[in-house]
């Protein structure tokens, strides 16, 4: 019988998870990473109940120092060096599938290693890849970007084949997991804990007031260039009778430069660790996603310089964001991805 441990937070899709794979079969484990030192996206009363009825082993691996060297402060540093970072990327590779993945294999003596993500797990030309899920409003297979591809093969994504989620909150409830009371959302960014960003961030970066310009010429004042980011429209305190943009971020000068939609769109980029899940010299038709949720542009060149890959879409493309993690995919493949360094 192969062994899975199944990272779980208490909420419906790693609970069922964990269910589904020992209705198949398998020897499952409960894990549960202890990311906060409060709070969190992780209600581990719910873990222990679920992991009862289910009658599996459950333990907590603590990983709050971890979890803000390589997550929290490179987020807050990304805003002070004026740029927007993707931290569930970041936690996606470094931590649950990275440190966090290899402890809970060690300590369980796993085979495979399950959680609650949306996606699925298939082969392109050869390769084992991430695809599309069933689901596919709930995609993360963007966030799963930067994953290292020899993870790949040790891991198991159940809620990838499931279409609905009320489909897995009703197979739980018929196994008398009735602990939910819908199908609830998990929040994106744990550590945030319910606080809007400007106010999360300014429990770390202080104000210092510092002017906004719109065609070389002074039109207001902003409390902190890292408040803001590439393409925010709302909250800018400028009123000019027309819509206008944060087009660009100067962390020397702590000035925000704003422009018309127009000026805010480009269709070139620069990546910097970047990650391949086919190898690169496969690529054929690639097509890029610069952010959660957008569209995917058509890429006319892509060139590997070292570590960094030169892109050119075929498109121009709103608000490519230096933080922001850019997909890679050839039809529902995830081929690959990177983090933007910058954009012209």
């Amino acid at each position: 019988m192969k062994r899975v441990v199944v990272a779980m937070s208490g909420g419906i899709d790693s609970s069922f998870s964990a269910l589904w794979l020992k209705l198949q079969g398998y020897e499952v484990i409960g894990v549960t990473f202890r990311l906060l030192k409060e709070g969190g996206c992780c209600e581990i009363d719910k873990v222990i109940v679920v992991a009862k009825l289910l009658d599996i082993p459950h333990f907590v691996i603590e990983l709050t120092n971890e979890f803000e060297k390589r997550v929290i402060t490179p987020f807050i540093e990304g805003y002070r060096q004026g740029i927007t970072p993707n931290p569930c990327a970041i936690c996606n590779r470094d931590i649950k599938f990275g440190l966090a993945m290899d402890l809970a294999m060690k300590e369980a003596k796993a085979d495979f290693y399950a959680t609650g993500h949306y996606a699925r797990l298939s082969t392109y030309k050869g390769y084992p890849v991430l695809t599309q899920p069933k689901n596919q409003k709930k995609d993360q297979t963007y966030f799963l970007a930067l994953v290292k591809k020899e993870r790949l093969a040790k891991l198991i994504f159940p809620m990838g084949d499931v279409p609905e989620k009320r489909v897995a909150l009703e197979a739980l409830k018929s196994y008398g997991l009735d602990l939910w009371q819908k199908a609830e959302e998990s929040q994106d960014v744990c550590f945030l804990k319910g606080l809007d960003l400007k106010s999360f961030l300014s429990k770390y970066l202080p104000k210092i007031e510092g002017e906004i310009i719109y065609q070389e010429k002074v039109v207001g004042k902003h409390e902190g260039y890292y408040f803001y980011t590439i393409g925010q429209r709302q909250g800018l305190g400028i009123r000019m009778g027309k819509p206008l943009y944060v087009a660009r971020i100067s962390p020397e000068e702590n000035r925000i430069y704003l422009g018309n939609k127009d000026e805010i769109f480009s269709d070139k980029l620069v990546l910097s660790q970047t990650n391949f899940h086919l190898p690169f010299e496969l690529w054929e038709t690639p097509l890029a996603q610069v952010r959660y949720r957008s569209s995917r542009a058509a890429v006319a060149k892509v060139e590997r310089q070292d570590e960094k890959l030169l892109v050119e879409l075929k498109q121009k493309v709103f608000a490519i964001t230096p933080g922001q993690v850019c997909a890679f995919y050839e039809r529902e493949y995830l081929i690959g991805g990177g983090i933007i360094s910058s954009s012209s």
